[in-house]
């Protein structure tokens, strides 16, 4: 079950939320997240649901044993975890490494998510070997961190030290419920509408048999813009969902910011993810300048990995943290200095071309995209223009909703409802309305990745 589904949208979410509405205790909340993930997770294949809470026990025991005074112990807790974790990530997230095997799982239907769920997983330990949070004696609270099916498909990263309060104790408020679905329902836009849109700009642009300079640099916009759309908007999802469970979460994407440079779009993209490399990986492993280099390059390499296992990925993780050592060695103190307009050029060529890494498979491939970049393949095609015209108007939205002026706009919006009741109704109704309509074309429309 995905959170695009009908059946989650206007079945599985309404049942779930009025059942976590009809008891004040976190206890029964508690409960009923807990009953509503086994429901999701079960969904796809009940087998997996033995799994997943097989590896909740474990982490649980390899939390008290990192949860040790001896530092053996807690060097042991957390390779047992790492090991768990990565290898139930990588089976059932990568199976396509077993196909032939016992371990294929070809004709089976799999969660998503696997990657976050393997990260969680491993927070708690590293978290409490690095005596950042106590072992959890309550297994119950464990799992209702785990268990979660609001974490799965896109994160945020939710560290239990920054939960486990809200866990025992939390309230859903009708300002929560409000937030939440707002939130929810804008998630939802972002990953079935404005993505579908730039999913079709993508595939004329960059198609391969007719190629032109438009293609080449409107086609790869097109690609990066969907797969921020589609991440932020399951993360957008997933803390409305939170919301309406009564949580309260970090922000998962942060703004892009000129004068941040690469650094910045690295740790802002998944932030939570990356806040978590760096806190339990980067950080510790830094003990000199050259062991900071080390350390930024191999785990850059294993985030790239964690994306998608393939050497593709691999050549992105690395692009990426080659341009963070660089900033972080003197690069980030010049693109300060530099005017705005200037760095921010400088972060989006970098961004540009770091991810066509990952989107061409073949250096043929590559090369065709070069050449089209390069005016060898003319310069715009008819599909093209068809495409920009189709969906122009979600494409200038989607422009605009990654700029500045978007919170502009919110901030005028909110002042303008607080100068009078009747100002705020106003705005309340249109915002019904307008999230109504977001609603309907997004289950409506078909989601092109």
């Amino acid at each position: 079950m995905l959170y695009t589904d009908l059946i989650f949208i206007y079945a599985f979410l309404p049942i779930t939320t009025l059942l976590t509405m009809c008891d004040r205790s976190t206890e029964y909340k508690n409960l009923i997240l807990v009953l509503s993930s086994v429901v999701f997770f079960a969904w796809g294949k009940p087998f997996y649901i033995c799994v997943i809470f097989l590896s909740v026990l474990l982490d649980w025991l390899f939390g008290l044993i990192a949860g040790s005074e001896k530092g053996v112990f807690k060097v042991l807790g957390v390779l047992l975890s790492a090991v768990m974790n990565i290898s139930i990530f990588v089976v059932v997230g990568y199976n396509f490494l077993f196909t032939g095997t016992s371990l294929s799982l070809e004709h089976t239907v799999v969660p998503v998510g696997m990657g976050f769920y393997a990260v969680r997983g491993l927070s708690y330990v590293f978290d409490v070997a690095y005596g950042r949070t106590k072992p959890e004696k309550n297994l119950f609270c464990l799992v209702v961190y785990m268990v979660n099916y609001t974490l799965f498909l896109a994160g945020p990263v939710v560290r239990y030290k920054d939960i486990k309060e809200q866990i025992r104790h939390r309230m859903i408020t009708g300002k929560k419920i409000n937030d939440g679905l707002t939130r929810f329902i804008v998630g939802l836009g972002k990953a079935s509408i404005i993505a579908a849109a730039l999913g079709y700009v993508k595939n004329v642009g960059l198609d391969l048999s007719d190629m032109t300079f438009c293609g080449a640099l409107f086609g790869m916009i097109a690609y990066i813009m969907q797969i921020c759309f589609l991440f932020s908007g399951y993360a957008d999802m997933a803390i409305g969902l939170e919301l309406l469970n009564g949580f309260e979460y970090d922000e998962n994407f942060l703004p892009l910011k000129a004068k941040n440079g690469v650094t910045g779009a690295v740790s802002g993209f998944n932030h939570t993810l990356m806040r978590f490399v760096n806190d339990s990986l980067i950080s510790p492993l830094s003990k000199s300048p050259l062991s900071a280099v080390a350390a930024t390059l191999g785990c850059s390499v294993l985030v790239g990995l964690w994306y998608g296992f393939s050497k593709h990925y691999l050549v992105f993780g690395l692009y990426f943290g080659i341009f963070v050592i660089i900033e972080a060695l003197g690069l980030k103190k010049l693109i300060a200095k530099l005017p705005t307009a200037i760095s921010g050029i400088y972060t989006l060529v970098v961004i540009f071309f770091g991810w066509s890494t990952v989107y061409f498979t073949s250096v043929a491939s590559y090369k065709t995209w070069v050449k089209a970049l390069l005016f060898k393949n003319g310069i715009i095609s008819d599909a093209l223009v068809n495409e920009i015209y189709a969906y122009c108007a979600l494409l200038v939205f989607a422009v605009f909703m990654i700029t500045p002026f978007k919170d502009k706009l919110k901030g005028k919006i909110q002042s303008v409802a607080a100068e009078s009741e009747r100002a705020y109704a106003v705005v309340r109704i249109l915002t019904t309305v307008g999230l109504l309509v977001i609603l309907l074309m997004s289950t409506t429309s078909r989601v092109v990745y």
